[in-house]
Parts: C-alpha cells; sequence; structure tokens
C-alpha cells in the first residue's frame, strides 16, 4: 500500500507540473498578443470625441442626399462650429449648387449632430437631430 501512495504521489506532481507549464504557456501567448495589440496603434477608436472637421465631415455626408444638384461646392474652410454637452455638435455653413443652365444657389444651413461614440468617422455612429436649411 505504501508502494501505490508513493506512486500516485508522483503521478499527481508529474500531471501538476505539466498543468503549470501549459498554463504558464498560455500567459505567455496572452502577453504576446496583448503586447501586440498595444503596440500596432489600432486603439483609433478609444481616441477621444470627434473634433471640429470630422464633424463637419459627417455634416456633409447627412446634408448631400438632401440637395437637388448633383454638382455642389461645400464650404470647408469657412464653417462654424460648436459643441454642446453630452456629444451635440452644432455646425454652420452654406452651400453652392450648380444647375445645368449655368445658375447658382447659395444655401445657408444649421445642423444638429450627438455622437454616440465609436469611430468618428463612421455615419452610424452619429444622429442627425435638427438640420435647418436657409436660401
Amino acid at each position: 500500500m505504501a508502494k501505490n501512495y508513493v506512486k500516485a504521489k508522483a503521478d499527481k506532481k508529474k500531471s501538476a507540473s505539466k498543468a503549470g507549464w501549459l498554463l504558464a504557456f498560455f500567459v505567455v501567448i496572452f502577453a504576446v498578443l496583448l503586447g501586440k495589440y498595444a503596440l500596432s496603434g489600432s486603439a483609433e477608436i478609444f481616441s477621444g470625441l470627434p473634433d471640429s472637421d470630422a464633424a463637419y465631415g459627417i455634416a456633409r455626408k447627412f446634408i448631400q442626399p438632401t440637395i437637388l444638384s448633383a454638382r455642389v461646392d461645400f464650404s470647408d474652410a469657412e464653417y462654424k462650429f460648436a459643441k454642446k454637452s453630452d456629444s451635440v455638435y452644432v455646425i454652420k455653413s452654406f452651400y453652392t449648387e450648380k444647375f445645368d443652365d449655368g445658375a447658382t444657389s447659395k444655401t445657408h444651413f444649421t445642423i444638429t449632430l450627438k455622437y454616440n461614440g465609436g469611430a468618428g468617422a463612421n455615419v452610424s455612429n452619429w444622429t442627425l437631430l435638427n438640420l435647418d436649411k436657409d436660401n
């Protein structure tokens, strides 16, 4: 009986040692993957709130389907930007439509957008709260 006890104890020690090495192997693999992710720069999703240029780019994407003309020039350098509380952005600007007969029409707009989180350049992460247009 003493012989079986010693053999069982040796077997347990051997299996515990294998489990320890296996656990150490997985910890090293996890550390390597975590280090690779941290150094890859793929954490741009968590870069904070979008700036005024990103919000203006999204505003253009929301306004574009409401414009009748296919030829439109947005005033990229002359927009006004305000950030309200709770990720709400207000942008005032204008665009100029060019029609086939050579006529142009200048339309001023004020758009209010809410940023819902995620990638700032993705339209699906924004909600249109209000759009006012004046000719």
